[in-house]
């Protein structure tokens, strides 16, 4: 009895984590790369010309993958890039 109550706890928390890291890889399937006109390193500039921070780091990941050469490494104030936008 004591060993199925162990089984039992270990399955229902296994299930636990796929089920939430599934809500996870909703979430981020959300995110449309098209409202991205410039990527950085803490956010984006969207189409709509407003800066939006990454709501999951996954984005960026996602973002910068296939649009490498409209990503910027540094966050979107640093001085030091000031003319390279």
């Amino acid at each position: 009895m004591r060993i199925s109550l162990k089984v039992a706890s270990l399955a229902i928390a296994l299930a636990g984590t796929s089920l939430a890291g599934l809500g996870v890889a909703n979430a981020d399937g959300d995110f449309d790369i098209g409202v991205v006109a410039v990527g950085y390193a803490d956010g984006y500039m969207g189409t709509d010309h407003q800066f939006h921070e990454w709501e999951h780091r996954s984005d960026a990941e996602a973002y910068r993958a296939k649009k490498a050469d409209q990503y910027r490494a540094w966050k979107h104030d640093d001085p030091r890039h000031h003319d390279d936008h």
